[in-house]
Formats: structure tokens, C-alpha cells, sequence
């Protein structure tokens, strides 16, 4: 496990070395998330699923993120809803609670983990992304409104942002191709495993250069986010995967993918929300950083089982 997460972690730091000592490095981070969203990402979910067989998984799986998401949103507006803290700043805690960084943190730490079972870990991780960001844009986005900009609430402006996902078409593309029994072109499967080979690394070099430090009188609330989304996800995603029946390879991933710490989309959900990015900012820092021990301990307690 320890072997696994160095390379991640030295790849982290550099992106947060970059970040510190070179000028500009927010803007080329933007650029590269922009990159990942809209070409490296969707070729990893085609790839993934053109590798793979179309099975009970893609309801499986996207069944078992959406319990965890949603039963850490529910216990979020528990905690965060009645404390005597600013409305902006409720919203933000709990999308920082909910919605968990299953691709550029979680698919690094699954393929480390379980190197000879890369196509299974990825196919976790591709289903966890569609769900859980297509969530955060949509029942996300409508908590960021109702706490910050308290924007009138549309449906369809909501499902608008969540057909964007150019990941999410990829998906519907490749099972549609699947379905279709025509064969993929050689070409077109050698060019998407050549960028999708590049995601882990630029994913988690744009994790560190996203982390920044910066101390307010709110960084307290770092401890109830991170013991809901380090904690209590993976506890109920464990309690899911018998009842949902998923086992295996499939349950150890997607029960780590509930353990992974607060999504990245969130911060950007609460700037254009005008929900506390200041405070989102430090807690998103501060679980990631106890993310790389708790999630040994997790893996440590699915080998025990």
C-alpha cells in the first residue's frame, strides 16, 4: 500500500511545488483539468468500457456511489445544516462531505493497488466518476444554490450542466458501439489507451497544484467533512455491496472509491454558487492530506474481512 501511494504522493508534491514557486500555475492547472475533462478522461471511460463486457456492473456500481453520495449528503445537512455558521458556508461543507475524488486521486490509488487488475479498478472508477459528478452537477449544484446564490432552482438548468460531461457521453458512445457488435478500429482503441495512460499522473499533478492553504476561524469544520467522506462512506458503501451484489475486485474498489476525499468539481460548484471556496479550499487540503492514512487503514480492514 505504502508502495503504492509514494509515487502519488511525490507526484502530488511537485504539482504543489509548481504551484508555490512558479507564477501562473492556477491558470495552466485550469487548462490542464480542461484537457482531462474534455480529452484524456473520455478516452480512459472508452477505452474502459470497450475493453470490458457490458454486465449488471453499470447499474451495479453507479448504485453503490449514489447510496454513498447520498446517505453523506443526508447526514451532512444533519451536522452542517443547524450550525450557527453562514448559510454559503453550510453548502459548501456538505458538497465537501458528499462528493468524493474518485478519478484524479481514487484511479492513481486503485491501479497501485491492484496493478494486475487494471481494467476491473478502472471500470470501478469510471462508473463512480459518471455517477458522482453528474450528481454533483445537478442535486450539487441545486444545495450550492439554495445556501449561496439562491438563484431560482431549475431542473432543466441542472440537467443541462450534467449532459456537459464529455466523460458521460464517451460512456453512452461505447456502449452504444458495444451493443452494436461492430468491431472498434485498432486505431481508434491504440489512440484512446495512449492518452489514457497520461490521466493518473496529470490528474494527480493537477491535485497538487490545487491544494492551498489558507487559515480562517472555520478550518474546525475540516474534521466533521473529513470523518463523513474518509469515514462513514466507505462504512455504508461496505454495508451496500452484499445487498447490491457486488463482490470481489469490484467491492475492495468501489468501497475504497467511497473512501476518497472531497471532489475537486465541488470547489468549482461553489465558486459559481457563490458558496465559502476559502473554506472549501482548506477543508478539500486537509481531508486529501488524511486521505493518505486513512485509506491504508481501509484497505488494511478489507483484507481482514
Amino acid at each position: 500500500m505504502i508502495a503504492a501511494f509514494l509515487p502519488l504522493a511525490a507526484i502530488a508534491l511537485l504539482g504543489a511545488l509548481l504551484r508555490h514557486f512558479i507564477p501562473g500555475m492556477e491558470q495552466t492547472r485550469q487548462s490542464m483539468n480542461k484537457l482531462v475533462l474534455y480529452v484524456f478522461l473520455p478516452a480512459l471511460v472508452f477505452r474502459t468500457v470497450m475493453d470490458g463486457t457490458i454486465s449488471r456492473l453499470f447499474l451495479e456500481i453507479p448504485a453503490l456511489a449514489a447510496t454513498g453520495t447520498l446517505a453523506c449528503l443526508a447526514v451532512g445537512f444533519l451536522v452542517f445544516h443547524f450550525l450557527p455558521i453562514p448559510g454559503p458556508t453550510k453548502g459548501a461543507m456538505m458538497l465537501g462531505a458528499a462528493f468524493g475524488n474518485v478519478t484524479y486521486l481514487g484511479l492513481p490509488v486503485l491501479l497501485g493497488i491492484f496493478p494486475g487488475q487494471a481494467d476491473q479498478v478502472s471500470e470501478v472508477s469510471v462508473l463512480f466518476e459518471v455517477t458522482k459528478s453528474s450528481l454533483n452537477l445537478t442535486l450539487g449544484a441545486m444545495i450550492a444554490i439554495a445556501y449561496g446564490s439562491q438563484e431560482p432552482i431549475t431542473f432543466r438548468r441542472t440537467a443541462y450542466e450534467a449532459l456537459k460531461l464529455p466523460p458521460l457521453w464517451a460512456l453512452l458512445v461505447a456502449i452504444l458501439w458495444k451493443l452494436s457488435g461492430i468491431p472498434c478500429p485498432a486505431m481508434v482503441m491504440d489512440t484512446a489507451s495512449i492518452l489514457a495512460v497520461a490521466v493518473s499522473g496529470i490528474m494527480m499533478l493537477s491535485l497538487g497544484m490545487a491544494l492551498r492553504f489558507s487559515a480562517t476561524k472555520l478550518m474546525a469544520l475540516a474534521i466533521p467533512v473529513s470523518a463523513i467522506k474518509l469515514a462513514f462512506a466507505p462504512f455504508v458503501v461496505s454495508l451496500a455491496v452484499g445487498p447490491f451484489g457486488v463482490s470481489g475486485v469490484y467491492s475492495n474498489a468501489a468501497i475504497l472509491e467511497a473512501a476518497m476525499p472531497s471532489q475537486l468539481l465541488s470547489f468549482i460548484i461553489a465558486g459559481k454558487f457563490k458558496l465559502d471556496e476559502e473554506t472549501l479550499a482548506f477543508v478539500i487540503m486537509v481531508d486529501t492530506i488524511l486521505a493518505f492514512v486513512t485509506l491504508p487503514l481501509v484497505r488494511t480492514l478489507l483484507l481482514a474481512t
